[in-house]
């Protein structure tokens, strides 16, 4: 291979790896991590809304309490809420704004992005778990340890609260991970898509550039040589 065949070939393999992705899959993958982002922003501006909402209220239960069991569930709630929020801000750490320049880069940060959702999502119900069994042990003791009698009423509203509570946050779970589900399906169909666009794209440069070189190839060959000086 001659220096300029050498030439040509570091040129083909730069152009294929910078093959360029399809305009309209390029911008649907932009769309997609901004879409994200929002989404993203919204779960951290709700975390502190939960938190400073929930959290001023529980640790005043806890010190207003006069019953020791009342007063450990309050503060058990209190240390749930700090631990989720907490998480919730860890687990967004590095994700939370895209700072990407290139689709790769998007791509990446994209795929990241979901499965941090996803083990939000499995934190969630661990979360939910043990909110309902401090919330089934304060109102049992309420009802049933203190001096005062509940009447049928008070039970009723109590465990009613309670079932209606949990069963909303079994359903919200439910919906969210098939959600999750249908978001990582899109992501992926999004991949492929661009994925097949970048092959074929390089597909088509390897076979022009490859021509060009062995039809320059073949016409040094056809030259001819100078004679070494003796």
């Amino acid at each position: 291979m001659t220096a300029n065949d050498d030439l040509d070939l570091k040129q083909w393999t730069a152009d294929w790896q910078a093959a360029p992705y399809d305009v309209e899959s390029a911008e649907q993958i932009r769309h997609y991590v901004k879409q994200r982002t929002g989404l993203l922003f919204s779960f951290a501006i709700a975390d502190v809304v939960v938190g400073g909402v929930a959290l001023p209220v529980l640790v005043y239960l806890a010190m207003t309490s006069r019953s020791d069991v009342e007063t450990l569930s309050m503060a058990t709630l209190a240390s749930i809420t700090v631990a989720a929020v907490i998480f919730g801000w860890w687990n967004r750490r590095g994700v939370l704004r895209s700072s990407a320049t290139t689709i790769t880069e998007y791509v990446a940060i994209s795929a990241e992005r979901i499965r941090r959702m996803q083990v939000a999502w499995r934190i969630g119900w661990i979360v939910l778990a043990a909110e309902v069994i401090v919330f089934s042990v304060w109102i049992w003791d309420r009802l049933y340890s203190g001096t005062r009698s509940s009447g049928p009423g008070e039970e009723r509203f109590a465990w009613s609260w309670l079932g209606i509570f949990t069963l909303v946050a079994i359903v919200s779970l439910r919906k969210f991970g098939r959600w999750l589900d249908r978001d990582a399906e899109r992501f992926a169909s999004l991949r492929r898509e661009l994925e097949g666009d970048y092959d074929s794209s390089a597909a088509s440069t390897s076979v022009g550039d490859s021509a060009r070189i062995t039809s320059r190839g073949l016409r040094d060959k056809r030259k001819p040589r100078r004679p070494p000086l003796t």
